[in-house]
């Protein structure tokens, strides 16, 4: 299939699932190998682009999992949906409750920000001064890469939702 046909059928419809328990017997980078994966693969049936938001948005979420284990004998849960319409990315695993919200209010500062690019930079700032590393992420989603975020907790799992508008791309 030429470039111009994948451009021009937004209506392929595609989802990836991907299920591991227990966490602590990951071996290596698992958020990196998923990630880079994906573009290869959505880059089958859409432009480039949607590959490589993939690629950014499960490595972080799925690296966010692998960082914050509570349980080693717990499940980590990814879907993945692609169509005209939008860019879905699900992480769901254990977690308590503390850590939901934890990232819900990091979730909620982001949304609620006029201009996520300057609170990246404020961020990153504010983390090099203390000498912190880490917890960049999310907001890297929304300022670097225009996903909208959620989160929700239910029996002791956390999802997180990421979500990117794909109107004018496909």
């Amino acid at each position: 299939m030429s470039e111009a046909e994948r451009v021009a059928a937004p209506s392929t419809r595609m989802g990836v699932s991907f299920r591991v328990a227990p966490l602590g017997d990951i071996r290596g980078n698992l958020a990196t190998l998923l990630g880079e994966s994906l573009p290869a693969l959505i880059g089958m049936f859409y432009p480039p682009s949607v590959g490589k938001k993939a690629n950014v948005a499960v490595t972080e979420l799925i690296q966010n999992v692998v960082e914050n284990i509570v349980d080693p004998d717990s499940e980590l849960q990814l879907e993945l949906r692609v169509d005209a319409e939008a860019l879905e990315v699900q992480v769901r695993n254990k977690a308590t409750q503390t850590q939901y919200e934890a990232v819900r209010d990091r979730i909620d500062a982001v949304a609620q920000t006029a201009d996520p690019r300057r609170l990246l930079g404020e961020t990153l700032r504010a983390r090099r001064a203390d000498r912190l590393k880490g917890g960049l992420g999310l907001l890297r989603l929304v300022s670097e890469n225009r996903f909208r975020l959620s989160a929700r907790y239910e029996q002791e799992h956390l999802t997180v939702y990421a979500v990117f508008p794909l109107g004018g791309i496909v």
